[in-house]
Formats: structure tokens, C-alpha cells, sequence
């Protein structure tokens, strides 16, 4: 009987070890895909400043009455810069006092927690092997390019469908309808970034935004279509091939649903709920604040 133990406790502690063994196997490949497409560290703090300019505009339109409030009032250019302040120093203040240093130093570890989390070492591996391949090195290199000046025309443009922004130029309206805009939207979508950017214009503006979303994305590429159609050059039809061939797999499809989930949500440590939902609260609570300050302010 007590061999039997003996034997049985040995089992559950070769079992423990190889499930341990494997779940440090897993994060280590996590980690090294998370290299080999450049860390996210970057990507994630361009993101974030996308998301927090997104809101100004919604806020800024809160706050003043009539068709008289518009870019040419007295105060529009003033208040925009008031609401800017305070809706970042708002943001960075409540990421502080939740442990979430926003300098995201900490995101690529975390993201990494989460692939090992979602992913196979088979999978990781696999995915490793496309990013590190020719074509995937290229698409990584464009799409840092892009995060340039991408994320800034998608708010512009979300500026614009709010009536908020001065309206596309000439040229820019001739590019907009120019039958090359469709090529110009394919090639965006060849870029994860893309996807994560949609989600989280949803997040952000809601119904609005997901029912004006092919306008705001076609404002967007009219504006950078010149900068767009230099990267678009620069990948070769060999490895624009080799890229659709990737995010049209199984797996391809299921790294990018992934990420436009993940990224905008991962967080540097498991957090307590009740003290995270307090600090929401006031976070909120702050914010009505400022917003009847801003109220005033556009008033007098």
C-alpha cells in the first residue's frame, strides 16, 4: 500500500514537472516570436497615443452647443489644447495608480504570457518561422514605416467625420474616389496593425464609428496615399504573395484575431477587481469633472 503512494505521488510529480517544463517551454517561444517581430514595446505606446487622441475630438464636440461651435470659433483652438492636457494627464494618472507604468516597458513580456497562452509551441514556432522568413522581415520593416503616419491620419480622419477637422484638399478628394484607393486599402490590410487600429476605433467611438468606418478609412488612406503607395512599391509581388498566403491561413487568421484582442487590453500584472473597479470609478468621476470645467470654459 504505501509502495502504491509512493508510486502514485511520484506519477503526480513527474506529471507537475513535465506540465511545468512545458509551460516555460511555451512562454520561451512566445518570447522569441515576440523578438523576432521586433518587440511591441513601440508599437504598443503608438497605439496608446492613437487612442487617447481619438477621444479629443469626441470630448471637444461634448462640450460646446450649437452649429456655432466649430474649428472657427474664438475659443475652439484653446479648448482643444485645455482638453488635450487634461484628458492625457487624466489617462497617465489613473494607469499610475492602477501599477501600469505607461512607458509599457513591460508590455512585451505580458504579451508574451498571453501568446503561450493562446498558441502551441507548434504554432509559436511555426509563426516564428513566417516572421523571421524574407517576406515577413519585409512586411515588419514597412509596417514600422507606417505606424509613422498612419495612426495620425486615422484620427485626423475620425476628426474629419465628426465635422471637427477642415475637410480633405483637392487632391486629396481626387485620390480618395481613385480606382487605385481599392489597391491602396488591400495593401493596408496586409498589416496586423490595421486590424488592431479597427478594434480599437470600435472601442473608442462606438456605433458611430463602425457604421462611418469605410469613410473614415478611406479619408485616411486619401490623405497618405502618396506615403502609402511608396511602401506599396517597396514589397516585392514575391513576398506580397507569401504574406497573403500567411494571414489567409488558419493560422495567420488566428494570430491576427488574436492580437486585435490582446493588444489593446494586456496587462503588466493580474490587478485586485474591486480596487481596479474603484479606480475606474474615479476615473470617471474625475473626468465629469474636468468635462463640466471644459463646459464652462466653451460657455464664457
Amino acid at each position: 500500500m504505501i509502495d502504491s503512494c509512493r508510486m502514485l505521488i511520484r506519477v503526480m510529480l513527474l506529471a507537475a514537472a513535465a506540465t511545468l517544463a512545458h509551460a516555460q517551454d511555451t512562454r520561451l517561444l512566445a518570447a522569441e516570436l515576440i523578438s523576432a517581430k521586433g518587440g511591441y514595446i513601440a508599437k504598443k505606446r503608438q497605439l496608446e497615443d492613437m487612442r487617447l487622441q481619438a477621444y479629443v475630438p469626441i470630448l471637444l464636440r461634448a462640450v460646446g452647443k450649437g452649429p456655432q461651435w466649430n474649428p472657427s470659433h474664438a475659443k475652439w483652438r484653446a479648448l482643444e489644447q485645455r482638453i488635450t492636457t487634461d484628458w492625457l494627464r487624466l489617462n497617465d494618472d489613473y494607469a499610475r495608480r492602477l501599477g501600469r507604468d505607461p512607458s509599457y516597458d513591460w508590455f512585451d513580456h505580458a504579451l508574451a504570457g498571453e501568446y503561450a497562452k493562446a498558441f502551441s509551441p507548434e504554432e509559436l514556432q511555426a509563426l516564428t518561422t513566417f516572421h523571421s522568413s524574407a517576406a515577413g522581415r519585409s512586411l515588419l520593416g514597412l509596417e514600422r514605416e507606417l505606424l509613422m503616419f498612419y495612426p495620425v491620419q486615422m484620427v485626423g480622419a475620425l476628426g474629419r467625420a465628426l465635422g471637427l477637422n477642415e475637410p480633405l484638399s483637392g487632391d486629396a478628394r481626387n485620390l480618395f474616389q481613385s480606382p487605385e484607393s481599392r489597391a491602396r486599402r488591400d495593401f493596408l490590410n496586409l498589416f496586423e496593425t490595421e486590424a488592431i487600429i479597427r478594434e480599437e476605433g470600435f472601442r473608442v467611438g462606438g456605433a458611430y464609428v463602425q457604421a462611418s468606418y469605410p469613410t473614415i478609412l478611406q479619408s485616411a488612406i486619401a490623405a497618405a496615399a502618396l506615403r502609402i503607395d511608396d511602401l506599396r512599391a517597396r514589397l516585392t509581388t514575391a513576398h506580397q504573395s507569401s504574406v497573403i498566403a500567411f494571414i489567409n491561413s488558419s493560422l495567420g487568421r488566428k494570430e491576427r484575431e488574436f492580437l486585435s484582442r490582446a493588444t489593446p487590453v494586456v496587462l503588466p500584472a493580474p490587478e485586485d477587481p474591486k480596487f481596479a473597479m474603484e479606480q475606474e470609478s474615479a476615473f470617471y468621476e474625475n473626468l465629469a469633472t474636468l468635462t463640466a470645467q471644459w463646459k464652462k470654459m466653451a460657455a464664457d
